[in-house]
């Protein structure tokens, strides 16, 4: 059992036997589980890993008319809206895994993030050419548009891990 929920369990009035008690029955469970289960677990950490990437390559692709028809603040708004409901859905399917660990949260976070500015810079980077060469005015900073995506990403993570405590 992790510590903060023996903490958790104990500022909420349990006693140690009943803390144990629980303990041994989710060691039980976890010592039971169907090898099946385990496998599906597993790869649904990956499979949600495979969704962050996918999804930010789809929305650099979605972003590009709104790049390219204008440079005001609305293309970097929709850009940090787009990342912020990315990273939201990613926390929904992430929060029910209990046996992830910080550190699979903080690597499945920052996969997608520097993914995200890399595929960012690429993209914006193909847009300011295609711009420059039609003719239109429409230039926009590659990184900044990666740091906005990538800040709105993090968003859900740190409210979550902030609601967790």
């Amino acid at each position: 059992m992790k510590k903060h929920l023996k903490k958790k369990l104990h500022l909420k009035g349990w006693s140690k036997e009943e803390i144990n008690r629980a303990e041994d029955l989710i060691h039980k469970a976890e010592q039971n589980k169907h090898p099946h289960i385990k496998k599906i677990e597993n790869s649904l950490y990956w499979f949600t890993l495979c969704i962050g990437i996918i999804g930010t390559m789809l929305l650099s692709l979605i972003l590009i008319p709104i790049l390219i028809a204008n440079n005001t603040a609305l293309s970097y708004v929709l850009t940090g809206v787009f990342g912020f409901l990315l990273g939201a859905l990613i926390i929904i399917i992430v929060k029910d895994l209990h046996w992830l660990e910080h550190h699979h949260h903080l690597l499945l976070s920052l996969a997608i993030s520097f993914i995200a500015i890399f595929n960012f810079f690429i993209v914006v980077n193909r847009v300011n050419l295609f711009t420059s060469s039609i003719g239109l005015r429409t230039l926009h900073n590659p990184l900044l548009v990666g740091m906005v995506y990538m800040v709105c990403f993090i968003i859900p993570y740190a409210v979550f891990l902030l609601l967790k405590r």
